[in-house]
């Protein structure tokens, strides 16, 4: 770094004489060089620019409109230049009077230390930068005499070397302060402005002068804008400076020839119109007052050029009517062409910040994807708008062939829906694939003159479309799918089109990415979220669900005022068993008492549930004691079904349970544990009288209460030998 800085000084050390700003950037926009009149003008010391990123320091050259032009100047690609109208400034100065200078700023591919450098004529190489055009660069075809062996990629500077492409570049940023100029330019105006607002005081004191042609000629011709004099009554032009060539190609002598047929030879047929208007208006104007108007003209080479004019009557007739208007024509193409440039980005950017926040506002696939095409359609207005998927197969090195299916599609009423169409072989050639993933983007203006194979023409034409807009979706390195545009007509699709799906297909893949991730973010909640409440032995529900539910049905059924019940079973001497079968034989008797038991139940509000050990409860919403009790003689009975020895049980020969069952009216003063109680001593009771039998306790008919609060007595015994 010391060597290369020390180099650098010696090339560039003579750039600290001129009188423009220079400074010399390194491929990661570390600065190497910062001459004295940038330090003038920045204030910045060149000891603590050099060896730190230029960013740091003006944060907003890392802005894409900026860094991607740096690139290909670190490229070794043709100079550029950020004019002054567009980028004032690009290194922010301060002028005496505490404004920013205006700047010119003109970026130069310079061979990075290589021998080359040293044949360089910097300080020449400084001032011609001054010669390009703004905004603009040199063609490679105009950079050197000769052509490179075709063997050997090859990148050119304007200034005469050559050097292979792995060569790598310094960018050199040489800053010319048209602070002045501008100013000057500006004062220059609203002089010429006031000079004609001066016209009408002065008519009468120099009517000698304007007498004299030829001294009206040489000051006319000296101006940088169209003079003429348009007679109202003859509607012709009488009178048009030397400026005329300059600015539509057209001698003098040729304007006037044309007469009567000036506006249809010369106005732009959209702006006859506002014309014809614009010169209607002068009956009614007062003498030294301007009127303006923008308007088209051609130019002799077929281009139409932007002109705004100020006119005001320059001469009326005895009856005091106006016959001549005076005016003046400024050149505005190139404010024009930067407003419309301007004007499309701003329409673009706000597009796309809409598309993108409706596509954003769902993590839903379906939905991103639909709320997509329909956002695009509208803008584009097109006959159909939908999005192709790649089926798993689409992979390049597949046997076979690669396909897309139509996901979504927003179409017009008069077109034939595609979705849920498969395209085989449709652009998915290897070409179109590896096109696609470098995100390439296919328009086409008419399917039957473009160069298609004929099993794409032939698929287009089943759905007439005759001009289509493909954008690649991808996903990293993978090529996830297809946006495609279709129009029923040939459309030449607009830059600005083409440019707003290609950031857009940008942002649509990572909301396709996002919602995935999600769809995969929820299965796997679900999944959890089962684990969690699941009883893995049983496979039904687990005592953590048995207590969201109970206490959420409890509540519901507290504000409907109608009645919950609940069952609790116990397999009888289900220890012995244990010790008999052992504790495979046990899980595996739990596993079938709890399939019995979930059978038994089959209404979809109702609960089943393991409580513990070997021990099941069943929640049963709006269910009175008597469906309470039905309930579990269906349980007894599919446990019965299953006889199941039970060689250590002293009650039968099978395997048995006994069930308490408690129902009652919930309260909100109350908990939902009043019920498990009242289950639960009624299970006491069954197993106490015997088991193998159902219990059922329930409030004492004496109390009113039979919202959970009244005292629960007079267990009721319902066993198998009833049955």
């Amino acid at each position: 770094m010391i060597q290369e800085s020390k180099t650098i000084e010696e090339k560039f050390g003579v750039l600290d004489s001129v009188p423009v700003g220079a400074c010399l950037l390194r491929d990661d926009f570390v600065v190497l060089f910062w001459n004295a009149c940038l330090e003038d003008w920045t204030k910045i010391p060149r000891d603590q620019m050099l060896g730190t990123k230029i960013t740091t320091h003006f944060p907003h050259l890392s802005q894409l409109k900026y860094a991607t032009r740096f690139q290909q100047i670190f490229a070794g690609g043709p100079p550029t230049i950020f004019s002054s109208q567009i980028h004032k400034h690009l290194i922010p100065a301060t002028w005496q009077d505490g404004q920013q200078r205006i700047q010119q700023t003109t970026v130069t591919a310079v061979p990075a230390l290589s021998p080359g450098v040293a044949e360089l004529d910097i300080a020449g190489l400084a001032r011609s930068t001054a010669d390009l055009e703004p905004e603009g660069t040199v063609r490679q075809a105009e950079a050197v005499g000769s052509e490179a062996p075709s063997n050997i990629r090859t990148s050119f500077s304007p200034y005469g070397f050559v050097t292979s492409n792995c060569q790598s570049f310094y960018a050199l940023l040489v800053i010319q302060d048209v602070t002045d100029l501008t100013h000057r330019i500006q004062a220059y105006r609203t002089m010429r402005d006031q000079a004609l607002e001066e016209v009408e005081v002065r008519q009468r004191v120099e009517e000698e002068l304007r007498s004299s042609q030829h001294f009206i000629q040489q000051i006319a011709d000296a101006a940088p804008y169209l003079l003429y004099i348009y007679d109202l009554t003859e509607q012709r032009n009488v009178y048009v400076n030397g400026q005329a060539f300059k600015l539509l190609g057209y001698h003098p002598e040729e304007i006037l020839q044309m007469e009567t047929a000036l506006f249809s030879s010369l106005v732009h047929p959209d702006d006859l119109e506002k014309v014809s208007a614009h010169l209607q208006k002068f009956p009614k104007a007062q003498d030294g007052s301007i009127l303006e108007l923008e308007y088209r003209l051609k130019h002799r080479s077929g281009e139409w050029r932007w002109f705004r004019c100020r006119d005001q009557v320059f001469a009326r007739t005895a009856s005091c009517d106006p016959k001549q208007i005076f005016g003046t024509a400024q050149d505005i193409t190139e404010y024009k062409r930067a407003e419309e440039a301007l004007r499309q980005q701003n329409e673009r950017e706000l597009l796309m910040a809409t598309i993108t926040q409706h596509i954003r506002q769902s993590l839903d696939l379906g939905e991103v994807l639909g709320t997509t095409v329909t956002e695009v359609r509208q803008f584009l207005q097109a006959d159909r708008v939908m999005i192709v998927r790649f089926n798993a197969s689409t992979d390049s090195l597949c046997a076979a062939p690669p396909t897309g299916a139509v996901t979504v599609e927003s179409v017009a009423l008069n077109c034939k829906p595609m979705l849920g169409e498969t395209l085989e072989n449709f652009c998915f050639e290897d070409f179109y694939l590896e096109a696609y993933q470098h995100r390439a983007i296919r328009p086409v203006a008419d399917v039957s003159t473009a160069d298609l194979p004929p099993n794409q023409i032939d698929w287009l034409a089943q759905f007439a479309v005759r001009a289509y807009l493909v954008v690649p979706l991808v996903q990293g390195d993978e090529l996830w799918g297809l946006l495609m545009a279709h129009q029923c007509r040939p459309r030449q699709w607009m830059q600005l089109e083409v440019e707003l799906l290609s950031s857009l297909a940008t942002q649509l893949a990572i909301a396709i990415k996002q919602a995935e991730l999600y769809q995969q973010l929820q299965a796997a909640n679900l999944k959890l979220e089962r684990l969690a409440t699941l009883d893995a032995l049983t496979q039904l529900a687990n005592r953590r669900r048995f207590d969201q539910y109970l206490e959420m049905e409890w509540r519901r059924q507290a504000r409907e005022q109608t009645p919950l019940s609940l069952i609790l079973c116990d397999i009888d001497s289900f220890k012995s068993y244990n010790d008999t079968y052992g504790h495979p034989g046990g899980d595996e008797c739990l596993r079938q008492v709890a399939w019995a038991i979930g059978n038994a139940v089959d209404r979809p509000a109702d609960l089943v549930a393991r409580y513990g050990g070997e021990e099941f409860a069943v929640i049963l919403p709006n269910t009175e004691i008597q469906g309470a009790v039905r309930v579990a003689e269906h349980i007894q009975l599919k446990i019965s079904a299953l006889q199941l020895p039970h060689a250590g049980s002293q009650v039968s020969q099978y395997v048995t349970v006994s069930q308490g069952v408690a129902s009652m009216v919930p309260a909100f003063e109350s908990g939902a544990s009043i019920l498990i109680a009242s289950a639960d001593r009624a299970l006491y009771e069954a197993k106490r009288l015997g088991r193998d039998r159902i219990q059922v306790y329930q409030p004492d008919p004496a109390c009113t209460k039979t919202n959970g609060t009244g005292a629960p007595v007079h267990p009721v015994e319902f066993s198998k030998a009833q049955h």
